[in-house]
Parts: structure tokens; sequence; C-alpha cells
């Protein structure tokens, strides 16, 4: 498995920094080929971004966006449980109030929702062992 996408494992399902996974799914997208599936994991990460800075609005559209990429392969990819994070994160939206798709709200009062925790579901055992000691190598720019 490519190390960046070790790393956008490790930022998604250890740190929780979505920003810092989506910029390691990028690289990775870019230099293979843009493939669909990588699209809607980067969307992922953007999505819940998004929805705990409090910008509901642009996490709910980009969860629109992500889910269909993700929709398209196969439900696992590279051992990685690709429907759990679909229903994962469907769970999350379903219990934000359906009147703030449309709206920014601060992100004090998202916390106050006590949105479920997404972790992407990793479905072999040795790359959980590899994650649990990773350390991120840093990304080159990419201009």
């Amino acid at each position: 498995m490519d190390h960046r996408l070790v790393s956008y494992l490790y930022f998604f399902n250890l740190v929780g920094d979505y920003y810092e996974c989506h910029e390691y799914g990028e690289h990775l997208w870019l230099d293979s080929g843009r493939p669909v599936i990588l699209k809607g994991l980067i969307q992922a990460a953007v999505c819940l971004y998004h929805l705990y800075n409090g910008n509901v609005r642009g996490g709910w559209r980009m969860w629109q966006r992500a889910r269909r990429y993700l929709e398209t392969g196969s439900p696992v990819y590279q051992s990685l449980d690709i429907a759990g994070l679909i229903r994962d994160i469907d769970e999350v939206f379903a219990r934000v109030p359906a009147d703030w798709y449309t709206e920014h709200r601060p992100a004090e009062e998202i916390q106050t929702l006590h949105l479920p925790t997404v972790r992407i579901r990793i479905l072999d055992a040795a790359l959980t062992n590899i994650l649990s000691t990773w350390r991120p190598e840093p990304l080159p720019d990419h201009g």
C-alpha cells in the first residue's frame, strides 16, 4: 500500500485531522491517475472537516459528491471497508438536523450534537499493525 494512503488513514483514524489526511490523499490521487475511489475518500475527509468546523452546508454538499464516487467502486478498497464508511458518514448526517444542511453553524453547536466518530474500518490486521506505529513522511510541494 502506498505510504500516502497509510498516512491518509493515520490522519483520518488516529489523529482526526481531516484536512491533513485530505492532503495525503490528494497527493496520491494526483500521482496515480486520479482514481474515482480516491477522489471519494478525499472528499469524505473534506466533508467531515467542513461539518465539524460548522460549515454544515459545505459538508453535506461534499458528502453527496463523495458518496457517489465511493459507491461506484467495490465495497472494499485495499482492505478498507468503503461500504462501512458510507454507512457511518450517513449516520453522522442523520444526527444533524436536516434544516441545518443549508447553513453554517458555530462549531461549538456542532459539538453539542455528540456526533459519532467516523473511522475507516481496516480489514487487514497487518495494515492495522503498521498504522499503530506509523509516522507520516512530510509531503513535497505539489505545485
